[in-house]
């Protein structure tokens, strides 16, 4: 929506249709340009269907905005291999598979990639060894990346977010005891996370690429 209101065409996935197409609802209703497209990021043959959808609506391919993501809390021991590898295809091969599709069509005339991980790719915790893992995978992926493609005008940057207000942090029951551990001794709203992903994928942050940016509340600070 973010993009959108800065006069970016999107593309919107998701699983969930009724989500999906209320966000291209609103884009619509603000003047803005938006399609939905239902897809399971973890299947294959979606990752060309997304970056052709964007091809063959709007012609062409400037942004890419990876945010496909779960959380995963499993003491070492108990991570089964089938924990690692739906969380891995979800989290970490769907972004590298997603670029691997938009980058030919960048290198035409450039891009930005905004690959959002999780300050969990910084800052560990118990429990969170395979979410950690992951996020920092993709972390160190995105810097490669946008190395390799620097001279041909495409930028690679990671989001780092800390806890953000979104349904996954509603069910948490230790949020009171999450927003003690914060600086600012609050969450996230999803609007402040977003604004730097409008930052990122503008040319604005024209000189920035192999990135981090953090938006944790001040956590790093400690």
């Amino acid at each position: 929506i973010a993009l959108a209101a800065e006069g970016a065409k999107v593309v919107v996935t998701g699983r969930h249709r009724e989500r999906g197409e209320a966000v291209v609802q609103e884009i619509q209703a603000n003047q803005g340009q938006a399609v939905f497209v239902q897809a399971d990021i973890t299947q294959e043959a979606n990752y060309a269907l997304l970056v052709n959808t964007a091809i063959s609506h709007f012609g062409r391919l400037d942004i890419l905005v990876n945010n496909a993501g779960n959380i995963i809390e499993k003491p070492f021991l108990d991570i089964t291999p089938e924990d690692f590898e739906s969380f891995t295809k979800l989290d970490g091969y769907a972004y590298f598979r997603m670029m691997q599709q938009a980058i030919p069509y960048m290198l035409t005339h450039g891009g930005s990639i905004i690959n959002i991980t999780s300050l969990a790719a910084v800052n560990s915790l118990p429990t969170h060894s395979l979410y950690s893992f992951v996020k920092a995978a993709v972390t160190q992926m995105s810097k490669g990346v946008a190395l390799e493609f620097a001279d041909k005008g495409i930028r690679v940057n990671c989001l780092l977010p800390g806890a953000v207000e979104t349904e996954m942090i509603a069910g948490n029951p230790n949020t009171d005891m999450i927003k003690s551990m914060i600086p600012m001794k609050r969450f996230s709203t999803v609007e402040e996370q977003a604004s730097i992903v409008v930052f990122l994928a503008s040319d604005d942050s024209s000189y920035i690429t192999a990135s981090s940016v953090v938006a944790d509340g001040g956590i790093r600070g400690f």
